[in-house]
């Protein structure tokens, strides 16, 4: 089922992430089955996913690096083994991998 890393990112989710504020920008990416937006600002980082536990364990994964102002600099296949994605959720490591492509961009 759920590797340790994909239930402690699950269990740190509040209510409080998906609050947006004016100052954020927006970075978007989605497919056929999920999406994943993060709100990036000086004061504070957002996220809301519209998918799966994968996806969005994933997300608030990549919420907390950007907030702990670490270089998110990770390949696929390592994404995949941090969170023991099994061979059908590797579209969601691509779908980050994506995001943070775009985020590195910025």
């Amino acid at each position: 089922m759920y590797n340790s890393l994909v239930k402690e990112m699950l269990s740190k989710i509040s209510v409080d992430d998906a609050e947006i504020l004016p100052t954020q920008v927006k970075y978007k990416t989605n497919d056929n089955f999920s999406t994943v937006e993060i709100y990036v600002s000086k004061e504070k980082i957002s996220f809301k996913v519209f998918g799966d536990a994968y996806i969005t364990a994933m997300a608030k994964w990549l919420q907390l690096k950007l907030q702990a102002n670490e270089s998110v600099k990770v390949s696929l296949e390592n994404l995949i083994d941090i969170f023991g994605l099994p061979e059908i959720k590797y579209r969601n490591a691509v779908q980050l991998i994506e995001l943070i492509e775009k985020l590195n961009e910025r």
